[in-house]
């Protein structure tokens, strides 16, 4: 029995090992690829986003049959990176937000990353009206804010969506003070003419 169980434990121990390590991998290229997003090296962003997803493949046969390292940490904060990634490419790029199956990752994950989204739009809007790009911003602002209204819509408690209050909280922060800059702009722009 002993032998057993120890072999049970090192195997946990093992994958876990392996967990971490593409837990890893997969934040460190999926902030790459939305910091490539921003600058426009839309192929640099997309060959980082394909290894995102093969690494989450990596995950997902790691944990095939293992319920309690499929709901751990470490892979939850993969599939939530990747998915801001691709959440932040399709919403500058398409100008829409791509559903959960699209992204091809579970519910809670992709929820927590639409709201993480929001301030990647932020930073978007923000560098959109330093270069004069102004309908560009306000189109980025009415999505920023469809995000916001969206998440309104998830009144559960951190048991059923951990953080999600926070998030929803933090978005509404972003949303009012981006509407506030946006609006300022917008009628400086109408009193000078332009």
């Amino acid at each position: 029995m002993l032998e057993k169980l120890r072999k049970y434990f090192d195997t946990q121990l093992e994958i876990r090992e392996k967990l971490l390590d593409l837990s890893r991998k997969t934040v460190r290229v999926s902030a790459k690829a939305i910091f490539a997003i921003h600058r426009g090296e839309n192929l640099r962003a997309e060959e980082l986003l394909r290894e995102a997803r093969d690494n989450l493949r990596q995950i997902d046969e790691l944990i095939e049959g293992e319920p309690v390292l499929a709901s751990s940490g470490l892979v939850r904060s993969a599939q939530q990176e990747y998915s801001e990634a691709v959440l932040v490419q399709t919403l500058i790029l398409e100008r829409r937000i791509p559903e959960p199956e699209e992204v091809k990752v579970p519910y809670e994950p992709y929820l927590l990353a639409l709201a993480d989204s929001a301030g990647e739009l932020r930073r978007y809007i923000l560098d959109s009206m330093r270069k004069d790009e102004i309908e560009r911003a306000r189109e980025m602002f009415e999505l920023m804010n469809d995000i916001f209204e969206f998440l309104m819509e998830f009144d559960y408690p951190d048991a059923i969506i951990p953080g999600i209050k926070h998030k929803q909280d933090v978005v509404r922060g972003l949303v009012e003070r981006t509407r506030g800059e946006l609006t300022l702009v917008l009628k400086q722009k109408d009193l000078s003419g332009s």
